[in-house]
């Protein structure tokens, strides 16, 4: 009797090692997706099947985790072995190439060569700014049919032929130095769906056509330029902050709030940073925009001065404009002692308080200071808004005990709109706050 078991279980183990054996290519490699390189190797003992499937994934990801394990020298000839030895087309690559000097380069563009001749579709290369020297992408990456293109700390110089990546639907770059001209400027990129930029620079000469654009991020860069996005007319998802102010000669044109939103009606989201409503503020009063932002249903302020007057008017006349806004969210910032106070009964004037914000579902602050500006802009939201549920106001660390307890009296005692509002008010933490656009 136990014999016949022990034979059972035998039948049956067999049987789940034939199913292994015989699972197709394709799942096998979707498996290895979530290992790393190290064990997906690993994998070739389980079965004569599967001795080299590693070496045909089309997927390979070289992480700092990897990169970091060993030394420079050896993290070179492991990567090149693993390449060269590689059968069948590489679609994805990710490469933390933050250990390599810059006198190694060279090793990178022969990968990036190997690379443009085996169907890569999805090129990521992160170079950590820890004084590293950018990593200068070689011409022929440029003729790549490309439709996922991730860069950190690298140089952008395509070839004067170069008119664009036609294939590519995702762009991300951090701390791009763009070299370009007039005569390679102009870039058509008629699949582009997704485009961001952080600190980037020498966007002077930059000219995109996107005609499917959808999101477009601009964070810090050295330049703003913004025409060339102006006739991007499916945009959904827009974002533009900086950390220091854009002086007039570092933008393409004069920009004013009207024909800055009148070009992009149709967005849904929408984040502007303290420094861009400084721009748009100019020459502005808190009169309502000629068009309509009906679509939009989620605004950030990133870094809000609310004791600034060059931000109370553009975000008054941003919020007239916005029937059907459901989501209202700030990052708040301190203003300085010298800065010029808001006159707080702009919130009390009638053409103010007769718009309302009949479908403001959900304020939301992060930094609460308990202000003079903030708490009338905070009973301005209760007052006009019927079907709010929730104003979260979480104060910042520089509020002690009894300031908070103060604030949130004179909270509590504010007319509302919605007899189902409610009040949050909890300690802030950087945790708390949620990135409202990744790209």
């Amino acid at each position: 009797m136990a014999m016949t078991d022990s034979c059972k279980r035998l039948a049956v183990g067999g049987d789940k090692l034939d199913m292994l054996t015989d699972l197709p290519i394709n799942v096998i490699h979707q498996i290895q997706d979530h290992m790393s390189i190290e064990d997906a190797a690993k994998l070739s003992v389980l079965s004569r099947a599967w001795r080299y499937v590693w070496a045909s994934n089309p997927k390979l990801v070289f992480n700092a985790q990897f990169c970091t394990k060993r030394t420079p020298s050896d993290t070179r000839d492991i990567i090149s072995t693993i390449l060269f030895q590689h059968h069948g087309a590489i679609k994805t690559f990710l490469m933390d190439i933050s250990i390599i000097h810059s006198s190694q380069h060279l090793v990178v563009d022969r990968w990036m060569l190997f690379l443009s001749r085996n169907g890569l579709v999805n090129l990521t290369l992160q170079n950590q700014n820890n004084g590293n020297a950018p990593y200068k992408l070689p011409s022929y990456v440029y003729g790549v049919g490309l439709e996922r293109l991730v860069l950190s700390n690298c140089i952008f110089r395509p070839p004067c032929s170069f008119r664009g990546f036609h294939m590519l639907k995702w762009i991300q770059f951090k701390r791009v130095a763009f070299e370009l001209d007039v005569a390679n400027s102009s870039l058509w990129m008629p699949n582009l769906k997704i485009l961001c930029f952080m600190y980037c620079s020498g966007l002077r000469f930059f000219n995109i056509h996107a005609p499917e654009l959808s999101i477009l991020s601009l964070h810090s860069c050295a330049t703003l330029k913004l025409s060339s996005f102006m006739k991007c007319g499916k945009l959904r998802i827009l974002g533009i902050t900086f950390q220091e102010e854009v002086p007039q000669n570092r933008q393409d044109k004069a920009m004013n709030l009207t024909n800055f939103l009148s070009c992009w009606h149709n967005v849904s989201h929408l984040i502007l940073g303290r420094y861009f409503l400084k721009v748009l503020a100019s020459g502005t009063r808190a009169e309502s925009l000629p068009t309509r932002l009906t679509n939009l249903r989620y605004l950030y302020f990133f870094d809000y001065n609310f004791d600034g007057e060059d931000q109370i008017f553009p975000l008054l006349r941003i919020l007239r404009s916005c029937p059907n806004l459901k989501i209202l969210q700030f990052l708040s910032s301190q203003g300085k002692k010298d800065d010029k106070k808001v006159d707080v009964n702009y919130f009390e004037e009638p053409d103010c308080t007769a718009q309302g914000f009949n479908n403001l579902q959900t304020l939301h602050i992060n930094k609460f200071y308990g202000s003079r500006t903030e708490l009338r802009f905070v009973r301005f939201i209760l007052g006009s808004a019927p079907l709010l549920r929730k104003a979260i106001l979480l104060v910042d660390s520089s509020i002690n005990e009894s300031q908070s307890l103060k604030i949130s009296k004179e909270l509590m005692r504010f007319p509302r709109a919605s007899p189902k509002s409610e009040i949050v008010f909890e300690p802030w933490s950087k945790v708390q706050t949620r990135l409202v656009l990744r790209c």
